[in-house]
């Protein structure tokens, strides 16, 4: 076994015995609460706690397993089949996996709970009460929440997207309940809370498939400018990134100090390969202007020193 193996194997079982310690948790507050339960009414004293034994918590617990477990089944049914089907909108499809984990758990949850018996109806009474603290002391935890779904209904970004955000740029892999998860260019995670990406300026650079390369170039007056267009729409024309039904767009834009401006635009088959089009099409042009003897003219300075 790798060493990269073997570390996730121990994550995994990490994992695993982190939820556990959870339901022992989980379970032994439940048995306290009702085995003490006028603890429990004096912290909740609009609800109703019914009569129960072990059994029924047992049960409860028994149900949401078995409810995660099927959400979590579907899951990975639905990661398998994007597997084979690679060309399908796989953003999409990670925002339902989302979803269907919140569904679960409330599914789970819900009917947990009305397996052991408690009232549902006056759970109501608790969200009341616990509504004051959220508009105060949790007003941020639940406004990048909520800000969490709306991302994954609407989608202005999904994951996979190349965004820029709050001077922060790179593909988002992670959408989180409280955070996206942002990785860098520099390999670097970034988590970005999701009301900034709601509330903010977002740039989506991959939300279009095409994108477009801008160049300037500066020759020397005494090029021939019509040449000059001529290898410019030439290079636009040939690069192998460039979106064959449009067309190049070359214009002369300055009379400058030392040199005449142009600008070549070029629209490109896929928009994150904007870099690689960049560098190539500058080659292009590079190697022609030297066939040609055309000058691309630097500032030149004369420094005289007194003695």
């Amino acid at each position: 076994m790798t060493k990269k193996e073997t570390d996730v194997s121990k994550k995994h079982w990490w994992r695993w015995l982190v939820q556990l310690a959870l339901w022992i948790i989980v379970f032994t507050g439940i048995v306290y609460s009702w085995k003490y339960p006028h603890v429990t009414k004096k912290l909740f004293s609009g609800v109703t706690i019914p009569k129960i034994n072990l059994g029924d918590i047992f049960q409860a617990i028994i149900f949401l397993t078995v409810v995660l477990y099927l959400f979590r089944l579907l899951r990975n049914l639905i990661l398998k089949w994007l597997q084979l089907h690679p060309q399908e909108n796989k953003s999409v499809y990670y925002s339902m996996i989302k979803l269907l984990g919140y569904v679960g758990w409330v599914i789970g949850l819900w009917g947990g709970l009305s397996l052991m018996g408690v009232n549902l109806q006056n759970l109501a009474i608790i969200f009341g009460a616990l509504s004051v603290g959220i508009g105060f002391g949790l007003q941020t935890i639940v406004n990048n929440f909520v800000s969490g779904l709306l991302i994954l209904f609407e989608r202005p970004i999904s994951v996979g997207d190349w965004i820029r955000v709050n001077g922060q740029e790179g593909i988002v892999k992670n959408i989180r309940i409280r955070a996206t998860e942002l990785e860098t260019f520099d390999k670097c995670s970034v988590l970005i809370p999701n009301a900034t990406i709601l509330s903010g300026d977002v740039v989506n650079v991959t939300r279009q498939k095409n994108g477009r390369v801008e160049i300037s170039v500066g020759v020397s007056y005494n090029s021939d400018m019509r040449l000059v267009e001529q290898i410019l729409r030439k290079c636009a024309e040939e690069s192998p990134y460039a979106k064959k039904s449009e067309t190049p767009t070359v214009l002369m834009t300055e009379f400058a100090d030392s040199s005449v401006n142009f600008i070549v635009r070029v629209i490109i088959e896929k928009v994150t390969d904007g870099i690689a089009a960049r560098s190539a099409l500058m080659f292009s042009i590079w190697d022609e202007f030297q066939k040609n003897n055309i000058e691309i003219p630097f500032p030149q300075r004369v420094v005289h020193l007194d003695k």
